[in-house]
């Protein structure tokens, strides 16, 4: 059985072995185990949920808010919390029940309540923004696509904070094969200051003066330099879009990156430490939140830890731990449990741009985890 305060995560393990087991289902694994064998290693997990107890200050305060202001009850200390790390924000989601209601409620990791983004279709002759209309305009044209007319469809994503984006869908144009009738549309996406984002590869005069001239003056001493052909490619990860240029020099290839402003700066990049070298609160927090999950004894010091930069001002440690779990019938099994926590401490998860937008799913969740996930062709 799992020990009194063992979160609920463990028990559903349990629950789930005990299922398999019998169903006869495990007989090869009871034959590793009664030979030693590590059967954690077939049985990865993710800690993607706490209880509402586990959760920071600042959570559970900004959430037993949002169940106030939706007339609902508010979480309870065994409430679960779903863990969520997309597009630069952690999130924290739970359930709340009214008299004839259920309504998801999410927060960030300060508290404050996390609004899905507004999608909307417009056409291209009703944007105003000539910021944005130059700048699809001027892709069409580098890229030998058809240039859109005033009722060409316009998908525009409005977040609750930050830029809007407008996403077009773009044909070849007809000289550019004589097979056009059969080559994919090419979708181009900018924000409202006309820069490109998402994820494209494009050529460099269609860039803003300021990205342009932030990375052909990075170039290495004896590179090649850039022309206005020179591919540049658009990542849009953990909130941050950034423009990066390759450059040849004899036996060199160097990447330069620059963001918007056409400031030097670095991708999102993972390392592996080990756990005695983390801040105390990060040891602590990964400490806590792996006892929580059930794990018994101390984190060795020695113990690998990866840490993922994603480049916004946020680090995730991650660290892997062993949990031993007893059914009700009193076999026992080991699984491996992946816990991760922010460099302030909150529990929280390695982020995922592709799988979904923030908690939203739903109509929103495929479109815009290929906008944001990698869904754009280049040229």
């Amino acid at each position: 059985m799992i020990p009194p305060g063992k979160s609920r995560l463990a028990k559903r393990r349990a629950d789930t072995f005990e299922a398999l087991e019998n169903r006869e289902l495990l007989s090869a694994a009871h034959s590793l185990i009664s030979h030693g064998y590590d059967f954690s290693r077939f049985i990865p997990h993710v800690a993607s949920s706490i209880q509402y107890g586990q959760a920071p200050g600042a959570v559970q305060t900004g959430l037993t808010t949002l169940a106030t202001n939706e007339s609902t009850a508010a979480p309870t200390t065994t409430s679960t919390i779903t863990l969520g790390n997309h597009n630069g924000t952690e999130t924290y989601t739970t359930t709340v029940t009214g008299t004839g209601t259920s309504s998801q409620i999410t927060v960030d990791q300060n508290g404050n309540p996390v609004t899905a983004p507004t999608v909307t279709n417009t056409t291209f002759g009703a944007i105003t923004n000539t910021a944005v209309t130059t700048e699809i305009t001027a892709i069409a044209t580098a890229l030998n696509l058809t240039a859109p007319d005033a009722s060409a469809s316009v998908t525009v994503i409005t977040p609750a904070s930050g830029p809007v984006v407008y996403v077009i869908s773009l044909s070849p144009a007809a000289s550019s094969s004589t097979h056009h009738r059969f080559t994919p549309s090419t979708t181009v996406s900018v924000d409202d200051a006309g820069d490109p984002v998402g994820n494209q590869t494009l050529p460099l005069s269609v860039f803003s003066s300021a990205i342009q001239t932030g990375l052909t003056a990075a170039a290495p001493a004896g590179a090649t330099a850039l022309s206005p052909t020179s591919l540049v490619t658009v990542r849009t990860l953990d909130g941050q879009t950034t423009y990066s240029a390759t450059f040849h020099a004899t036996g060199i290839v160097t990447t330069v990156t620059v963001n918007a402003a056409g400031s030097l700066t670095n991708l999102p990049s993972t390392s592996v430490v080990t756990f005695s070298t983390l801040d105390s609160t990060v040891q602590t927090a990964l400490q806590t939140l792996a006892a929580d999950e059930g794990f018994t004894g101390t984190i060795d010091g020695t113990q690998n830890v990866t840490a993922y930069d994603e480049g916004n001002g946020t680090i995730v440690y991650s660290v892997r731990v062993s949990i031993t779990v007893t059914t009700d019938s009193g076999a026992t099994y080991t699984y491996s449990l992946t816990v991760s926590v922010d460099q302030n401490g909150n529990p929280t998860v390695p982020p995922t741009p592709g799988a979904s937008f923030g908690p939203f799913g739903g109509p929103f969740g495929g479109f815009l985890a290929a906008f944001f996930g990698g869904g754009f062709a280049g040229c």
